[in-house]
């Protein structure tokens, strides 16, 4: 896991993503990663969203093993501006040719949830269940 968020944090802070905190949340018999970042952007925009997702499958392919992630992002003055997620599976298919690129990024951005009233406050990371 700290692999994967520190290529995050080294790579994406050029473009005005700034990885703040991360955590792992054990659920439905495996775990999520789960990653708080401020933006620069204004909004939950999808040039973030395809930046971090760029740099999670260039780590796919130099090796990480996939797992589901749960994005939390803020603008840099700390309002909540929404949340999105990718899955570990989806990864897979795209190496093995099942979704195409396109595919994969409607996949991520189908679950992106502005905050109704963005900037809002921080919601509980453990609404779901407790982050370890």
């Amino acid at each position: 896991m700290a692999e994967v968020v520190d290529r995050l944090e080294r790579n994406l802070m050029s473009l005005g993503v700034y990885v703040e905190r991360h955590a792992r949340q054990a659920a439905g018999g495996g775990e999520t990663l789960h990653v708080e970042y401020e933006t620069a952007a204004a909004g939950l925009t999808q040039g973030d969203v395809g930046n971090v997702c760029t740099e999670l499958v260039d780590a796919h392919q130099a090796g990480w093993e996939p797992e589901d992630c749960h994005f939390w992002v803020f603008e840099t003055d700390g309002g909540f501006l929404g949340e999105w997620e990718v899955r570990a599976g989806w990864f897979r298919a795209l190496d093995r040719g099942d979704i195409s690129q396109t595919d994969f990024s409607t996949l991520v951005l189908s679950t992106r949830q502005p905050a109704e009233e963005p900037p809002a406050e921080m919601p509980a990371w453990g609404a779901t269940g407790d982050v370890q």
